[in-house]
């Protein structure tokens, strides 16, 4: 828990100089594009690991090892691990930390259309 608040917090420090060094002021504009640029990111990434971690890629990664290997190499493209099992990063941090900066976005993106 400490961990993500840590990430979340990092986040905001990355969302307010990066508005600050593109805009020259702090606004609530600002704040709301480079928030949707960082949680995107942590969210786009988050996914990605999600994905490859289910295991969707390995049918895909394996048949195009197939494909493509000379007749010689089809015993090391047998014996290759599948993405899923090379992966070890967990995307629950990633999304515990995207989730909440997008949430302040819209809450921003409200505020600012009121």
């Amino acid at each position: 828990m400490k961990r993500n608040i840590i990430v979340f917090l990092i986040s905001q420090l990355v969302i307010v100089i990066s508005a600050y060094s593109v805009y020259e002021k702090i606004s609530l504009l600002g704040y709301i594009n480079a928030s949707f640029f960082v949680s995107g990111f942590l969210l786009f990434i988050g996914g990605i690991v999600f994905v490859v971690r289910t295991g969707f890629f390995d049918f895909f990664m394996k048949s195009s090892r197939k494909v493509f290997a000379r007749k010689d190499q089809r015993e090391a493209i047998e014996s290759m691990r599948a993405p899923s099992e090379v992966l070890s990063a967990s995307p629950t941090w990633l999304f515990l930390a995207g989730m909440p900066t997008f949430i302040l976005m819209l809450v921003a993106l409200v505020l600012y259309y009121l």
